[in-house]
């Protein structure tokens, strides 16, 4: 699917709109594709090394009747619009996340200071030196604790898909594409 020489994605579809719509799997065509174009392309982008140089150029292999002297400039306006919704949709996305991780977070604080309260509260008030004190008191501070997971995670590690979707759909914004015609029995 990938050429390493000149950094170019191959795609072979049987019609343009499987570019964008996973195409219905029929043995009788001896075609197992399972996924869309766009989708393979991200695939293949997210199996490559960080370090390794980005992908320049697209190749979409049609069948010959397939291709017209315009589908180029659609299939460019068409990509465009396509990541700009995908962008749109994952900016929301990241907004959202870090809203829930903000409101969570200042439900894990209440949560985190009731706890410790009771901590101490069973550690010198209630159990003064006393083992089970200590147990309640300890228990406490693990529960305060177990309530800020959730509000780290989602403001530490959550977000980041988004991110990371953004950046894929903005690279392929900027891959040249071309169109070329298939030849019979030519697979990826």
């Amino acid at each position: 699917m990938t050429s390493p020489a000149d950094e170019t994605v191959d795609l072979y579809l049987s019609d343009i709109h499987n570019f964008f719509q996973t195409p219905e799997v029929d043995p009788f065509l001896g075609e197992n594709i399972e996924a869309s174009g766009i989708d393979q392309l991200i695939d293949t982008m997210n199996a490559r090394p960080s370090s390794q140089k980005g992908i320049g150029s697209i190749v979409i292999h049609l069948p010959e009747a397939m291709i017209t002297p315009d589908l180029p400039a659609r299939v460019r306006t068409a990509i465009t619009n396509y990541c700009n919704a995908q962008i749109r949709l994952a900016v929301q996305k990241k907004r959202e996340t870090w809203l829930e991780g903000r409101k969570a977070l200042r439900i894990g604080l209440v949560f985190w200071a009731i706890c410790l309260a009771m901590s101490l509260l069973f550690e010198e008030v209630i159990f003064t030196r006393h083992a089970v004190g200590r147990l309640f008191g300890e228990g406490f501070i693990i529960a305060g604790w177990v309530g800020l997971w959730r509000p780290a995670e989602l403001l530490l590690y959550d977000w980041r898909p988004y991110s990371r979707e953004m950046k894929r759909h903005e690279e392929i914004k900027a891959m040249s594409v071309r169109i070329v015609p298939r030849v019979a029995g030519e697979t990826s």
